[in-house]
């Protein structure tokens, strides 16, 4: 049956089999290939969706988990083999669930950036790095944005699952920033921001762990295999260090605190990316109700849809 509704939804792809070099579907929570529109010897049924890019990890920017989670066809440039691809991912239907249709297209020969002069392709490569990494990152404080977040952390979710591991969240938030704004501006307020997100990015070490602004002054900060012990020395690694900085803004020397909230699970199953960002947000509140200034951890088993 599943694999019926596979070549079904594929079948009605047909149209486009001239104006593109490889239709695919895909499971973007799993990052998982399920089937080609045309395969071909070199077509692997399982592997992983990003083997195709051969970046040897999930993409940063992945235009399928997006249109898997708003529903929406999304489009962007990559690259791959010295060739230049453009990538549509459309959403569809799969009975009771949703997949990915991905639309490749090799527009190396017909691809013009500007002025940019497309037979240097180390640079044409580095402003599509460019591009897509602008695409993730706060403007303000230059960590990952709300939409990296979105995409991001359901797959580390998996992978915690798929890996039998552990994976830690923690939820940040500056103790009283409005009176910063209220006290020296918002623009004094933004140096404040950019400051903290500092900090928080300075006290992760490993590639896997990043931290992301979840909106005004509140942060996310996801360690994929953290046990709830690590996490909570980071978290008071952070708080401590917000403690004891001094942000100097032109004349003024202005000091801050940070109330965290630290949640951990061993996810068994389910993908509840909701549950897990509440979960953190709950402790952060109950740091802020408790005093602020400090750490407030808790550790499920699991969540499940």
């Amino acid at each position: 049956m599943y694999d019926n509704e596979v070549k079904h939804i594929l079948g009605k792809f047909a149209i486009f089999e001239k104006m593109y070099d490889e239709i695919r579907f895909v499971d973007p929570t799993n990052k998982m290939v399920i089937d080609y529109k045309s395969p071909s010897a070199s077509h692997k049924y399982g592997s992983n969706c990003y083997d195709f890019w051969e970046a040897n990890q999930v993409c940063d920017n992945c235009i399928a988990i997006r249109a898997y989670t708003t529903n929406q066809t999304f489009v962007k440039v990559e690259y791959a083999s010295g060739e230049v691809y453009m990538a549509t991912a459309v959403p569809v239907e799969l009975g009771t669930r949703r997949a990915v249709v991905e639309l490749l297209k090799n527009v190396t020969n017909s691809l013009i950036l500007g002025d940019l002069n497309t037979d240097n392709k180390s640079e044409m490569y580095a402003m599509i790095d460019n591009m897509n990494s602008i695409a993730l990152r706060d403007s303000l404080t230059g960590v990952y944005n709300r939409r990296y977040l979105t995409e991001k952390l359901p797959i580390d979710i998996v992978n915690a699952a798929l890996l039998g591991k552990s994976i830690s969240v923690i939820m940040a938030d500056i103790d009283h920033f409005k009176g910063v704004n209220d006290a020296y501006g918002h623009l004094i307020g933004d140096s404040v921001l950019k400051s903290f997100a500092e900090t928080l990015l300075k006290s992760v070490r490993r590639e896997s762990d990043w931290v992301s602004r979840y909106g005004g002054e509140e942060f996310l900060i996801c360690l994929p295999g953290a046990s709830i012990t690590r996490s909570v020395e980071i978290a008071e690694h952070m708080r401590r260090t917000t403690e004891e900085k001094v942000i100097t803004c032109g004349e003024h020397s202005i000091k801050i605190t940070a109330s965290f909230g630290v949640c951990s699970i061993k996810p068994a199953s389910g993908i509840n990316v909701e549950s897990l960002i509440d979960c953190a947000d709950k402790q952060m509140y109950l740091a802020k109700h408790n005093g602020r200034n400090r750490v407030e951890p808790v550790f499920h088993n699991d969540f499940t849809d």
